[in-house]
Parts: structure tokens; sequence; C-alpha cells
């Protein structure tokens, strides 16, 4: 009994260690620019679920400007990988998938 008490313990403080830190407000604008870039059909649209979930989540915290903001670049990114053709759109392929990959993940 007293073996599963401490593994209760240790489980506990392992799942506390490993909630995430708070995010900046530059944090979060940078998570929503990359959720626009996961839902442009232009350049192959992603699940983006866990991100639809981290910032619905994250958003609560944050002011009505920020969240605005964050729609804007949503909706910036998208309409930009929409119409991005050649160099521009291999730059934003390369963008996604390393700057917005631990977002995309959702932590």
């Amino acid at each position: 009994m007293k073996m599963l008490t401490i593994a209760v313990v240790a489980v506990s403080a392992l799942a506390g260690a490993a909630q995430a830190a708070p995010i900046t407000n530059l944090q979060y604008l940078q998570a929503a620019r990359c959720r626009g870039l996961a839902a442009s059909e232009g350049l192959g649209k992603l699940d983006t679920a866990a991100i639809d979930a981290f910032l619905r989540t994250e958003g609560s915290a944050r002011d009505l400007a920020v969240r605005t903001s964050a729609v804007n670049r949503m909706t910036s990114a998208m309409n930009e990988a929409n119409k991005a053709e050649g160099g521009k759109k291999e730059k934003l392929l390369a963008e996604r998938g390393s700057q917005c990959g631990e977002w995309l993940a959702a932590r």
C-alpha cells in the first residue's frame, strides 16, 4: 500500500511539472499565425483541432486587443498562403514545418 501511495505522489508531481508554462502575447500571436498557415488550402490543409483548442484555452486569458490581433493574423496568414506560389509557397511551407511544429502539436 505504501508503494502505491508513493507511485501516486510521483505521478502527480510529474503531471504538474509537465504542464506548459504560460505563454506570452507574442507567442500566442505566433501560434495564431501558425493556425492560419495550417488551415490554408493552398499549402495543404492540416488538422487544426489541437491548435484550435489551445488557442481557445489561451485566448480566454487575453485582452480583447490581443484576441482581435490573433484573428487578424490567422486570416492574413491563411490568405497569404492561399495566394502563394513558387518560392513564397516553399518559404511558408518551411515556416509551417519548422516554427509552427510546436504550436501545431499544441504543447
